[in-house]
């Protein structure tokens, strides 16, 4: 089987710590992200030793919402002024009690939401829906927890005490 790099990951969004119940992960609650960017920045001297406070880290994604309802989260959040868990999940698959089977790897970032924009499209899709809205978030990110396939491979990186 081919891997898919880049622009080629499928991937999801959990709004919450998916490291609380990996089991438990209902399809129902991913919503398909369909950009995602950040950039991680240290400062470091010419012998490569990181000195200094870090840059922020602003992480933007877009994703899918087939309801308005699955964008509460994000504006309940945004009006709260206080940090949260988002799962992100790459290559994820289902099993046939719709729950995450497996996936191919991903993190948890913890951050505050910074910003939500929506778009709408009106183009019908396939079963006849004629909206479709695009959220844009933000996220001022505290820390990000990499996951690998087994928990002792996971690397936690901490950008705001």
């Amino acid at each position: 089987m081919a891997k898919l790099y880049s622009n080629e990951l499928k991937a999801f969004v959990v709004p919450e710590n998916f490291l609380d119940n990996p089991k438990n992960v209902l399809k129902e609650h991913c919503l398909s992200v369909q950009h995602f960017d950040y950039d991680c920045v240290h400062k470091r001297n010419d012998s490569d030793e990181v000195y200094g406070a870090t840059e922020p880290v602003i992480l933007s994604f877009t994703v899918r919402v087939n309801s308005p309802v699955h964008s509460r989260v994000f504006y309940r959040n945004l009006v709260s002024n206080a940090h949260y868990n988002y799962s992100f999940l790459f290559n994820a698959t289902f099993n046939a009690y719709q729950r995450l089977g497996d996936y191919d790897d991903g993190m948890v970032v913890n951050g505050y939401v910074v910003s939500v924009e929506e778009k709408f499209s009106t183009d019908r899709d396939e079963a006849g829906q004629s909206e479709q809205i695009l959220l844009d978030v933000k996220l001022l990110v505290r820390s990000v927890t990499y996951l690998g396939r087994e928990e002792q491979n996971n690397l936690k990186s901490v950008f705001i005490q």
